[in-house]
């Protein structure tokens, strides 16, 4: 009977095996493929040998523990690239790569059915890095577009130098890691061939394959759309061969295939390492190759030295006081953490695409006391010595940038409470007869905002923000703002620029009043989505944003209910055939289900295979008064779901990327979105809730609003003033711990806090500097 661990970790290698890569090179994708493969065939013999063995035991555990954050590192990357999310996929990337630094750590004296499921771990794992990493946009662009905004030259030409270095130091390391390829022209085979699926055997009628096919080569065959190239593995005469994997496709019978030649035209480490060495003249060749290799990757390392000061000194820009509060600061911070993590990616990645089993193979071939050789005694030791200076070279570079990793550490350490106080806050608060928008920029201190009205909106009801899909990548995005307004009744469209601060309004999108024609309905709330695609079934000419809007209808006697709309890159509107009836709903707010749980949810078994099986679902949340529940909807009619214990009401809800937050006179409470969903689903009777106690700093109080923001800042309408505070989840304890409340100033009936554009990179730096 597998144990837990083990069900979890086959759980994992099963969706690595449901792995979908659009646009992945075809012979990448059977390689990917045969790795995944090789990752289940090895598994079960690698348990097997931990049950008598304390040291692969040891590594079992690692691969239990790190495994899941490898996949869902891998499936973040690629939804995040699909959404041109490339920040967040940067992040995720690195996700990628530190899952496997503790397997290799534990692997470090294994070998066997273990050394065979690590090596092809990390053949998964180059294979990624190697796919994702292109598809980003170009370091120097990014480089060049923050450059038009800067003032000091010198800050300029430091962040140009360094970024320019760490680019041509990637794109060497890939190239020497990866070699490169060159796809020749196809040629059509004579005669047809048949083979079954499921199997590796070609059966050939007046062909000749002994003249036209090379072990090694691919085959494509007529019956597949997209063409999946099959390796040839063995042939067996002119009118059989065998294939280095198993056909996937239908049953072939008189199909034809076509032969398509993959030159070589740079060895990879991997290729080079498989050189054969049955004579001195191999010999000679292997040993030109990897001292040629050897020497390249020392003398990359070496052109950093002096790019490696300007990042220095654009460190000392970042951590300057007087810097800190300027427009530029923001952007030279997120394109700084970026360049250091593409540079900690590269010298992982050193680590990963070096097959394990290869270097250990040419060890073994190589070593004095192996007789068998056909080399003499001499040229053996040379290329001995040589795989040994390749091996010290990969274990010696990344550690090489252990001491600047620490100073980075504290550089990071320092600049982040700056970076979380540098955010945009917003505030719907009161103005004259009614309720107005005003808006303030983080300055990098905690202290009183500076709140700035912005007369160009009408009376506000409620708001919600959110960052397109066109601009998430960019560290000085335009936010996309909905306002649900007051006389008329409708929902305007604003842009709102996440440096100055400005708002523009670029008009209603949501209401016949503004088209001069009287309705019913009157819209009581707002929850706008950037559309990732996927969702409602739209396929077709995909809007850029989606809305959920609460309704309340005079022709129906004030029913209320739900709406669904997309808006589409003309700006206009289309109502969704969905309309969800709730009679006393105050409020809404959407979310995307998280793409993975916390690691220490309880009840994050209900993500599990979620968001692959129902890509980009949404999940919506209604907010009901005087009671002590709330509506879940699964893009489908919404059920109740208890509230807090021991509440009888609360004010409003709000949600975050994990968490649906309540408020109120309890207090506050937050859940996870897969407890809610695992409460939806009848799995538990009520949703495993957190809660905050507050100190003697206040007395009585009873929250208005919140917003918990993604850079850990909780702000919180309440006694008539807006308060922010650090917090953080203490799951144990189930308690949401915060730092001293400061007072921001302002009365406000919602507050919005948007973190600085860079701050999932920033944090990601910081997590990848504390890997040990």
């Amino acid at each position: 009977m597998p144990t837990p661990a083990e069900q979890q970790i086959k759980a994992q290698i099963d969706l690595l095996l449901d792995l979908k890569l659009v646009g992945m090179d075809p012979v990448d994708k059977s390689n990917l493929e045969s790795s995944i493969e090789r990752i289940q065939t090895q598994y079960e013999l690698a348990v097997e040998k931990g049950k008598t063995s304390a040291r692969y035991k040891d590594l079992s555990d690692s691969i239990a523990k790190n495994l899941p954050a490898l996949v869902n590192g891998i499936y973040a990357a690629d939804k995040a690239f699909k959404k041109g999310d490339y920040i967040s996929a940067s992040a995720s990337m690195m996700s990628i790569c530190a899952s496997v630094l503790p397997i290799l750590t534990a692997a470090t004296a294994t070998s066997g059915p273990v050394g065979v499921l690590i090596g092809a771990l990390l053949s998964v794992v180059a294979q990624i890095l190697s796919f994702f990493a292109p598809q980003q946009p170009s370091l120097e662009s990014k480089i060049q577009k923050m450059l038009d905004q800067l003032k000091t030259d010198e800050e300029i030409e430091s962040i140009k130098g360094f970024g320019h270095s760490i680019s041509s130091y990637t794109s060497s390391l890939r190239s020497k890691c990866e070699g490169e390829k060159k796809w020749m022209a196809a040629v059509a085979l004579p005669g047809t061939v048949s083979l079954a699926n499921d199997s590796e055997n070609v059966v050939g009628i007046g062909t000749n394959f002994s003249t036209t096919v090379e072990v090694g080569q691919w085959l494509t065959f007529n019956s597949e759309a997209p063409t999946k190239p099959y390796q040839v593995e063995k042939i067996g005469s002119d009118t059989s061969l065998t294939l280095a994997t198993k056909y996937a496709e239908k049953s072939l019978t008189g199909g034809t295939c076509e032969y398509r030649r993959r030159k070589i035209a740079k060895g990879s480490i991997d290729e080079i390492l498989g050189m054969p060495l049955t004579n001195e003249t191999e010999a000679d060749a292997f040993l030109t190759e990897l001292i040629a290799l050897g020497w390249g990757l020392g003398r990359d390392q070496a052109k950093l030295d002096v790019p490696v000061f300007l990042n220095w000194k654009v460190a000392a820009y970042l951590k300057k006081p007087s810097n800190q509060s300027k427009d530029g600061w923001p952007e030279v911070l997120g394109v700084w953490c970026q360049t250091y993590i593409e540079l900690l990616t590269a010298n992982t990645m050193l680590s990963c695409m070096i097959s394990r089993e290869k270097l250990e193979a040419v060890l073994a071939a190589t070593r004095k006391e192996n007789k068998t050789s056909p080399l003499s005694d001499e040229v053996r030791s040379r290329c001995h010595e040589a795989v040994l200076y390749l091996a010290a070279l990969v274990k010696v570079l990344p550690a090489s940038w252990e001491a600047d990793k620490k100073e980075m550490l504290k550089i990071v350490t320092a600049v982040r409470p700056v970076a979380r106080e540098r955010g945009l806050y917003l505030r719907v608060g009161r103005r004259g007869t009614g309720l107005g928008l005003y808006v303030a920029r983080g300055n990098g201190k905690a202290a009183p905002l500076a709140w700035d009205y912005k007369s160009n909106t009408g009376w506000l009801g409620s708001l919600s923000i959110h960052t397109p899909k066109a601009q998430i990548d960019s560290f000085t995005p335009q936010y996309e703002l909905l306002a649900v307004e007051d006389g008329p009744s409708r929902v305007s469209h604003f842009l709102l620029d996440s440096v100055s601060g400005n708002l523009s309004d670029t008009g209603p999108v949501i209401g016949d009043d503004f088209q001069g024609v009287s309705h019913p309905e009157t819209y009581l709330d707002v929850s706008g989505l950037a559309f990732n695609g996927g969702t409602f079934g739209i396929e077709d000419t995909p809007p850029k944003t989606l809305v959920s809007l609460v309704v309340e209808n005079r022709d129906m006697g004030r029913a209320r209910y739900v709406n669904y709309y997309t808006i589409g890159k003309d700006g206009k509107s289309t109502r969704l055939n969905i309309q969800l009836n709730r009679a006393d709903l105050a409020e809404i707010r959407s979310v995307y289900v998280p793409a993975s749980a916390l690691s220490d949810d309880p009840d994050g078994d209900a993500l599990t295979g979620h968001n692959q099986r129902k890509q980009n679902s949404v999940l919506t949340y209604g907010g009901i008064r005087n009671t002590n529940r709330l509506y879940v909807a699964e893009q489908a009619e919404p059920f109740t779901v208890e509230g807090p214990e021991g509440w009888t009401s609360y004010n409003a809800i709000e949600v975050d990327a994990h968490y649906v937050w309540l408020f109120g006179k309890g207090g506050i409470a937050c859940a996870t979105h897969a407890s809610m969903l695992k409460c939806r689903r009848g799995k538990i009777a009520r949703p495993s809730w957190i809660y905050h106690d507050f100190d003697t700093q206040f007395n009585r109080p009873e929250v208005a609003n919140i917003y918990p923001c993604a850079d850990g800042t909780l702000l919180v309408a309440m006694l008539g003033n807006i308060y922010t505070a650090d917090y953080r989840i203490d799951r144990k304890a189930s308690r949401v711990v915060t730092s001293s409340w400061v007072k921001r100033g302002g009365d406000a009936t919602q507050v919005v806090k948007m973190p600085i554009p860079c701050w999932s990179i920033l944090e990601q730096l910081n997590a990848c500097l504390l890997e040990e």
